[in-house]
Order: C-alpha cells, then sequence, then structure tokens
C-alpha cells in the first residue's frame, strides 16, 4: 500500500508573506494598539502582540526591545501628527505676521480635536502603561511642547503674549490643558469638544496675559450655551 498523501490530503502550508520592514513595523504598530486597547497593557503579552499581527516573536523583537518600546512607539506616532500639525498651522500663518493669537488658537483648537480623535490611545498611555513605558511617552511630549514654545517667544518679542515668563505660563497652561483632557478621556463620559475647547482658550489666553479678555473670542461659545440654558429655564 502506498503511504504517500494524495494531493487532497497534503497539510496545506500557509504561505510566507515577504514584507518590507517598515510593512512589518506597521503591522505591528496596528495590532499592538488593538490589542492594549482590548486586553489591556498590563495583560498583553509578547505572544498575544505576535499573533495579532500574524508574526513570529523573532520578527517582533527585530523591531521593538519590549511591550513598552512598542507602546511608545505608537504615542510617538501620535506626537509626530501633533509636531506635523502645529508645524502646518505655523506655515499656513507666515505670511499673516501679527495674527500671534489667531495662530495659537488655531494650533490648540486642532490639537485637542487631534486628542480626542485619539482617546482610545490616551486611555492606554495614561491608563494602563507602567513607568518605563509612560517615561518614553513623556520624552516625545518634550518635542511638541518646545516647538510650541519657540513661538511662544517670538510672540512676546513681538509684544503679542504679555505674561511675566510666557513660556512657563504657556507650560503651566498647556500641562493643565493636557491633564483635563485625560481625566474626561479616561471616564469615558461624552464630551463636548466645543465647550472644552472654549475653556481652554480662555486659560490659554489668561495665562499669557491676552490685553482683549473681554472681548475673548474662547469666552463666547460657553456663554452663549450658559446663555441658551438660562433661556430654556
Amino acid at each position: 500500500m502506498d503511504p504517500t498523501p494524495t494531493p487532497s490530503e497534503t497539510p496545506t502550508r500557509r504561505r510566507r508573506v515577504v514584507k518590507s520592514p517598515e510593512d512589518r513595523r506597521a503591522d505591528i504598530l496596528a495590532a499592538g494598539r488593538q490589542v492594549f486597547a482590548s486586553i489591556g497593557f498590563a495583560e498583553a503579552t509578547i505572544d498575544d502582540l505576535a499573533a495579532a499581527a500574524q508574526i513570529g516573536k523573532g520578527t517582533f523583537y527585530r523591531q521593538f526591545e519590549s511591550k513598552d518600546h512598542l507602546l511608545g512607539a505608537l504615542w510617538e506616532r501620535y506626537v509626530d501628527a501633533i509636531v506635523q500639525i502645529t508645524q502646518q498651522v505655523l506655515e499656513d500663518h507666515a505670511d499673516r505676521p501679527g495674527e500671534w493669537w489667531a495662530t495659537l488658537d488655531q494650533i490648540m483648537t486642532t490639537l485637542i480635536a487631534h486628542a480626542l480623535e485619539n482617546a482610545d490611545l490616551h486611555r492606554i498611555v495614561y491608563g494602563q502603561a507602567n513607568a518605563a513605558a509612560l517615561d518614553i511617552c513623556k520624552q516625545a511630549n518634550h518635542r511638541v511642547i518646545d516647538l510650541i514654545c519657540d513661538y511662544i517667544n517670538q510672540g512676546a518679542d513681538a509684544g503679542a503674549f504679555q505674561a511675566r515668563h510666557p513660556t512657563v505660563a504657556f507650560r503651566i497652561a498647556y500641562h493643565g490643558i493636557d491633564g483635563l483632557l485625560d481625566d474626561r478621556i479616561s471616564d469615558h463620559s461624552p464630551i463636548d469638544t466645543d465647550d472644552l475647547t472654549a475653556d481652554a482658550l480662555q486659560l490659554l489666553h489668561r495665562a499669557l496675559g491676552r490685553p482683549d479678555q473681554t472681548s475673548d473670542r474662547a469666552d463666547q461659545p460657553a456663554a452663549t450655551k450658559r446663555t441658551a440654558r438660562k433661556q430654556a429655564k
């Protein structure tokens, strides 16, 4: 009796898909975000991450030292987008000198919207990550803050920002806004983006010493809504 298996009996082997290191890295990043969001950062193992990316553990370790570094890379990619957004706004306003406040408002409004669009990543980083992963993420955050501080210094030299120490005032306001975003995102409650943005800009304007606080555009949406609520009563 011939022991040779027939074609129908021969087990099929999954064809090895050849991808570039960049594509593999993108696959792992996408898988990591999905796994961390579904089962949690602390519970996720390298086996879980490799399985989700359809790779072996060896391939994972060729791209990342650990899951901490994977989460750090996810946050770095998020920060890269923030830097690009900020640079684009600055470029768009480069030929409109004197629009210091309008430019800053647009930067912060866009960054707040971007943060809310990536709420799941915020929850992972600030709600689940360990100290090592958080340290990697914090290092990436400095790129954004330093970029905007350069702009704040230029505006202060031009007389637009009148705080005693403009960059210190900006950092205080930025971290306050960032903390508020993390608190609101972490409790999963509905967020009124316009209302939150108005409050954030009001805080920023007061911190940096905007001279026309009485006509502050950031106050108007919230004030309008409060008036509407009173009228509804």
